[in-house]
């Protein structure tokens, strides 16, 4: 039998000092900001977060589990319970129409962003006319039935599927698994990126399906392909190229190690329309066998190089290397779009990386654009920690 999560009345206290970043906008405590828990508590639960002077800062979900205990969820003194998870989904439906989203063009964007939207741990993306859901803290896992409720009511959506993240489970104790949670089953889905079709496979894919993060970069690619010899690597699901095919590349090259990335972007460009070569390679070997000075454009949008502060210098070499790579296959005067979605890898740190892969290839850099996650994807002020992609786009001389 489990117990239902609560909304108690207990206090979180924090060590004297340790109150003023929570005051001005960071939604995580971490565990050794905490004096002490006045009343009864249980893990999930929703608590009050109080300065040492025992003023209200706002209220969140507890795990004392975790290494970050309290998320913050609002700065009022009010309920957590599903009248709340619903007006949360309501306000971020909200934001997402002002930024024009869905529409005619475009029906796959994000409609919650964890922190960003105050629903700490909940994603959810949208495909077309079904609801992709990742929940990454055990109080959002023990309200999966008023988040479904809240998302049935707000999308109507004909399936909402659940995909687990193991690791964050495991981390904050709570049982994952990807499922269909509500509607018809289904492997695939389809939806429309700035008019471009694309099928996704939420519970076999990356992420939530798709890389919806990268978007609005994806559609800038397009605009500075046309006569270009173009190369997208890392394509995945073959965005990049598609929009670079459609904006009137001279040829797209696409390069994915996974034999089912390729077979994807081949679908997704005869779906379209458009002509791309899709590669099944590695993109290290790909790019140290590739001819000199001959792409136009090149996109390199590498997965996660640093999953925790250990793996940094590693991190580091491999981003270097790889842009110098790169960069080496650029024809003088080529556009690179660099990206790291390394968390743990801060934009002053990436651009200098990049930096040093421009000395290490003997080339001349010159960045004229910086980027990070699409519109739908909002933060809390003073939340570096979410500021997770970093994106370059450079002219190579």
């Amino acid at each position: 039998m489990t117990t239902e999560p609560r909304d108690s009345k207990a206090r979180i206290i924090l060590h004297k000092g340790r109150a003023r970043p929570l005051w001005f906008g960071h939604p995580w405590v971490y565990a050794n900001a905490i004096d002490r828990v006045e009343g009864e508590v249980a893990p999930g639960d929703g608590v009050g977060l109080c300065d040492h002077d025992g003023r209200l800062i706002g209220r969140g979900f507890y795990n004392p589990r975790s290494q970050i205990p309290v998320r913050l969820c609002t700065r009022a003194d009010e309920p957590l319970d599903a009248a709340f998870l619903r007006g949360r989904i309501e306000r971020a439906r909200g934001l997402r129409a002002r930024l024009g989203l869905p529409s005619a063009a475009t029906t796959i964007y994000r409609l919650v962003n964890s922190e960003g939207d105050d629903l700490p741990g909940l994603v959810v993306d949208v495909y077309g006319d079904t609801a992709v859901v990742q929940i990454t803290t055990l109080g959002m896992s023990e309200r999966r039935a008023a988040i479904f409720d809240a998302l049935e009511a707000e999308l109507g959506s004909t399936t909402i599927f659940e995909v687990a993240s193991a690791a964050y489970a495991e981390l904050e104790g709570f049982a994952a698994g990807s499922r269909v949670a509500r509607g018809v089953s289904r492997l695939s889905v389809t939806g429309l990126e700035d008019g471009i079709t694309l099928e996704v496979e939420p519970l076999g894919g990356q992420k939530t399906g798709m890389f919806i993060d990268q978007r609005e970069t994806r559609m800038r690619v397009g605009t500075l392909a046309k006569g270009a010899r173009v190369l997208d690597c890392y394509a995945y699901a073959g965005g990049f190229g598609l929009q670079a095919a459609r904006g009137g590349a001279a040829s797209v090259t696409a390069v994915d190690t996974s034999a089912r990335a390729v077979a994807r972007v081949e679908a997704h460009a005869a779906t379209n329309g458009v002509a791309i070569q899709a590669v099944e390679a590695d993109v290290f070997r790909y790019l140290e066998t590739a001819t000199p000075r001959s792409f136009d454009l090149i996109v390199i949008d590498p997965p996660k190089f640093a999953r925790a502060r250990k793996d940094l210098e590693a991190a580091r070499k491999g981003y270097e290397r790889l842009n110098a790579l790169a960069m080496q296959a650029c024809a003088p005067g080529a556009v690179l779009v660099t990206c790291s979605c390394s968390q743990n890898v801060d934009a002053e740190t990436f651009e200098r990386i990049v930096a040093a892969g421009a000395k290490q290839a003997g080339r001349q850099l010159q960045v004229f654009e910086h980027r990070g996650a699409a519109a739908d994807h909002p933060l809390p002020a003073g939340f570096p920690e979410g500021q997770y992609l970093k994106i370059l786009l450079c002219y190579v001389y």
